[in-house]
Protein backbone atom coordinates (compact mmCIF):
# COMPACT_ATOMS: atom_id res chain seq x y z
CA UNK A 1 0.00 0.00 0.00
CA UNK A 2 1.20 3.49 -0.81
CA UNK A 3 -0.07 6.68 0.78
CA UNK A 4 0.47 9.50 -1.69
CA UNK A 5 1.35 13.06 -0.65
CA UNK A 6 -2.19 14.12 -1.49
CA UNK A 7 -3.57 11.39 0.82
CA UNK A 8 -4.66 9.03 -1.96
CA UNK A 9 -4.18 5.39 -1.09
CA UNK A 10 -3.22 3.33 -4.09
CA UNK A 11 -2.33 -0.08 -2.66
CA UNK A 12 -1.96 -1.62 -6.11
CA UNK A 13 -4.82 0.40 -7.54
CA UNK A 14 -2.75 2.28 -10.12
CA UNK A 15 -4.94 0.91 -12.92
CA UNK A 16 -8.28 0.99 -11.07
CA UNK A 17 -11.26 2.30 -13.03
CA UNK A 18 -12.30 4.38 -10.00
CA UNK A 19 -9.05 5.74 -8.53
CA UNK A 20 -6.20 4.64 -10.78
CA UNK A 21 -3.70 7.25 -11.88
CA UNK A 22 -2.41 5.04 -14.72
CA UNK A 23 -5.83 4.30 -16.19
CA UNK A 24 -6.92 6.84 -18.83
CA UNK A 25 -10.56 5.87 -18.19
CA UNK A 26 -10.35 6.22 -14.39
CA UNK A 27 -12.75 8.55 -12.61
CA UNK A 28 -9.70 9.76 -10.69
CA UNK A 29 -11.25 9.69 -7.23
CA UNK A 30 -8.91 10.61 -4.39
CA UNK A 31 -10.02 9.02 -1.16
CA UNK A 32 -8.99 10.86 1.99
CA UNK A 33 -8.99 9.47 5.48
CA UNK A 34 -11.67 11.25 7.54
CA UNK A 35 -11.31 9.53 10.88
CA UNK A 36 -9.88 6.26 12.15
CA UNK A 37 -12.24 4.05 10.15
CA UNK A 38 -13.66 6.44 7.54
CA UNK A 39 -12.73 7.70 4.07
CA UNK A 40 -14.28 10.35 1.86
CA UNK A 41 -14.06 11.47 -1.76
CA UNK A 42 -15.90 13.75 -4.14
CA UNK A 43 -16.41 13.46 -7.87
CA UNK A 44 -18.39 15.18 -10.56
CA UNK A 45 -20.17 13.02 -13.08
CA UNK A 46 -20.70 13.81 -16.73
CA UNK A 47 -22.72 12.71 -19.75
CA UNK A 48 -20.22 9.89 -20.37
CA UNK A 49 -21.38 8.30 -17.08
CA UNK A 50 -25.11 8.38 -17.68
CA UNK A 51 -27.52 5.49 -17.92
CA UNK A 52 -30.92 6.87 -18.78
CA UNK A 53 -30.70 10.34 -20.25
CA UNK A 54 -29.39 12.80 -17.71
CA UNK A 55 -29.10 10.24 -14.88
CA UNK A 56 -25.86 8.83 -13.47
CA UNK A 57 -25.65 5.10 -14.25
CA UNK A 58 -26.39 2.91 -11.22
CA UNK A 59 -23.38 0.73 -11.96
CA UNK A 60 -21.10 3.76 -11.68
CA UNK A 61 -22.41 4.74 -8.27
CA UNK A 62 -22.25 1.09 -7.15
CA UNK A 63 -18.61 0.85 -8.23
CA UNK A 64 -17.74 4.11 -6.49
CA UNK A 65 -19.38 3.01 -3.23
CA UNK A 66 -17.60 -0.36 -3.43
CA UNK A 67 -14.27 1.35 -4.07
CA UNK A 68 -14.79 3.70 -1.13
CA UNK A 69 -15.31 0.74 1.20
CA UNK A 70 -12.19 -0.98 -0.17
CA UNK A 71 -10.19 2.19 0.45
CA UNK A 72 -11.52 2.31 3.99
CA UNK A 73 -9.67 -0.96 4.53
CA UNK A 74 -6.61 0.06 2.51
CA UNK A 75 -5.90 3.01 4.81
CA UNK A 76 -5.57 0.39 7.56
CA UNK A 77 -3.23 -1.67 5.34
CA UNK A 78 -5.90 -4.35 4.85
CA UNK A 79 -6.20 -5.77 1.35
CA UNK A 80 -9.59 -7.40 0.91
CA UNK A 81 -12.05 -8.26 -1.82
CA UNK A 82 -15.80 -7.72 -1.94
CA UNK A 83 -17.82 -10.81 -1.04
CA UNK A 84 -21.27 -9.24 -0.83
CA UNK A 85 -22.39 -5.79 -1.98
CA UNK A 86 -25.86 -4.35 -1.51
CA UNK A 87 -26.73 -0.94 -2.88
CA UNK A 88 -29.92 0.97 -2.20
CA UNK A 89 -30.74 3.81 -4.59
CA UNK A 90 -32.88 6.45 -2.89
CA UNK A 91 -33.03 9.14 -5.59
CA UNK A 92 -31.97 9.53 -9.21
CA UNK A 93 -28.63 11.33 -9.46
CA UNK A 94 -28.31 13.86 -12.27
CA UNK A 95 -25.27 12.76 -14.28
CA UNK A 96 -23.45 16.10 -13.89
CA UNK A 97 -23.87 16.20 -10.08
CA UNK A 98 -21.04 16.70 -7.64
CA UNK A 99 -21.30 13.54 -5.52
CA UNK A 100 -19.82 13.21 -2.02
CA UNK A 101 -18.89 9.66 -1.03
CA UNK A 102 -18.19 8.42 2.48
CA UNK A 103 -17.41 4.90 3.71
CA UNK A 104 -16.74 3.49 7.16
CA UNK A 105 -15.92 0.19 8.85
CA UNK A 106 -18.73 -1.18 11.02
CA UNK A 107 -17.37 -4.57 12.10
CA UNK A 108 -14.20 -6.65 11.84
CA UNK A 109 -14.02 -10.32 12.83
CA UNK A 110 -10.94 -12.32 11.90
CA UNK A 111 -10.59 -11.91 8.12
CA UNK A 112 -14.17 -10.68 7.51
CA UNK A 113 -15.03 -6.98 7.41
CA UNK A 114 -18.40 -5.26 7.22
CA UNK A 115 -18.60 -1.73 5.89
CA UNK A 116 -21.15 0.89 4.92
CA UNK A 117 -21.00 3.73 2.42
CA UNK A 118 -23.19 6.56 1.28
CA UNK A 119 -23.47 9.01 -1.59
CA UNK A 120 -24.82 12.53 -1.13
CA UNK A 121 -25.62 15.33 -3.53
CA UNK A 122 -25.99 18.79 -1.96
CA UNK A 123 -26.22 17.08 1.43
CA UNK A 124 -29.11 14.84 0.33
CA UNK A 125 -28.61 11.08 0.76
CA UNK A 126 -29.06 9.60 -2.72
CA UNK A 127 -27.61 6.09 -2.34
CA UNK A 128 -26.22 3.86 0.38
CA UNK A 129 -24.42 0.55 0.42
CA UNK A 130 -23.27 -2.13 2.77
CA UNK A 131 -20.79 -4.84 2.01
CA UNK A 132 -18.78 -7.70 3.38
CA UNK A 133 -15.12 -7.93 2.44
CA UNK A 134 -12.77 -10.84 2.91
CA UNK A 135 -9.08 -10.40 3.60
CA UNK A 136 -7.19 -11.74 0.66
CA UNK A 137 -3.56 -12.72 0.72
CA UNK A 138 -1.66 -12.06 -2.46
CA UNK A 139 -3.88 -9.15 -3.60
CA UNK A 140 -1.71 -6.42 -5.08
Amino acid sequence: MTMMDDGQVLGGHDNCIICGRNNPFSLGLKFQQAGANTVEATFTGGPHLQGYEGILHGGVISAVLDSAMAHCLLVQDIKAVTGDLRVRFLHAIPCTSRVNIRAWLTCAVSSLYELKAEARVDGKLVARAKAKFMKKEGVK
